[in-house]
């Protein structure tokens, strides 16, 4: 199925974009959202940019996990659980390469990364800011690995056996298709973002490449208008750094700039 692609102004133009899709979903449907700097880029995760086999991703991938497992310990609480499905969440969300690619279940989240940053590159056009919009149990449903499953089939967790073939350490044949799934929320930056993740199995193609070839819906949708505005316009809707970062360091910039001082 195509990409439905759509142009907005605006904030207010995004948000009534997604409540018209949200609106014409099935009972039960619901959205997840992923907020890019520049509608050039694509729907891939990160350890997978550099267009290695994907042999090699896996075997990159449970280098870094060890790793990350040796020299993380001392950093977490007490009792932290060590599983390599939470490990891996972690890993995402401070920033390592994983086969995870992020999404959340809160539209201003995604603008918010959409419009965090002017990206550096340039090409012919500009960079216009992306917000893709999926209902992820739809497109569970329409993978060919959880399309027998009929419409029982969700959003997986981590206690879901058809999971087992995603997870880092497996002995299990590798499923093809990227699957949306839950993830723990085992950081502040997870809760604080409403984290959720697709993850790839062998398949290295970007999402909307695959998305073409499903019967699932990608909604891909550029906001219109001038960057500062529109992360103005975020501002006066209340929804601010610390809301994404609930960290100090987020914390001093946030009030610096209340107080005009640009940081």
């Amino acid at each position: 199925m195509a990409i439905e692609q759509r142009q907005v102004n605006g904030i207010t133009g995004l948000v009534q974009e997604v409540l018209a899709i949200a609106n014409g979903q099935p009972p039960g449907g619901f959205l997840w959202f992923r907020g890019i700097s520049c509608g050039t880029h694509t729907l891939i995760p990160k350890i997978m940019r550099d267009g290695k086999p994907m042999e090699q991703v896996f075997e990159r991938e449970m280098r870094l996990l060890t790793r990350f497992r040796q020299r993380s310990m001392a950093y977490w609480p007490a009792g932290y659980p060590q599983n390599d499905w939470e490990h891996l969440f972690a890993m995402q969300h401070f920033g390592m390469p994983t086969r995870l690619l992020d999404w959340s279940e809160n539209l201003f989240v995604a603008a918010h990364f959409a419009l965090e940053s002017a990206p550096q590159h340039a090409h012919e056009g500009g960079c216009v800011p992306v917000v893709w919009c999926v209902d992820p149990g739809e497109w569970n449903r329409s993978t060919p690995v959880l399309s027998e499953y009929g419409e029982s089939i969700q959003v997986l967790t981590t206690a879901d056996d058809e999971l087992d073939a995603y997870r880092p350490e497996t002995n299990k044949r590798r499923k093809r298709s990227p699957i949306a799934m839950f993830g723990a929320h085992n950081s502040a930056r997870i809760v604080a973002q409403r984290g959720t993740f697709m993850v790839w199995g062998s398949d290295t193609r970007p999402l909307e490449e695959i998305g073409h070839e499903q019967t699932a819906r990608l909604w891909r949708i550029e906001v219109q208008g001038q960057r500062a505005d529109l992360s103005k316009s975020l501002t006066q809707l209340g929804f601010s750094e610390t809301m994404v970062f609930p960290e100090l360091p987020s914390l001093s910039s946030e009030l610096s700039r209340t107080e005009g001082w640009r940081t």
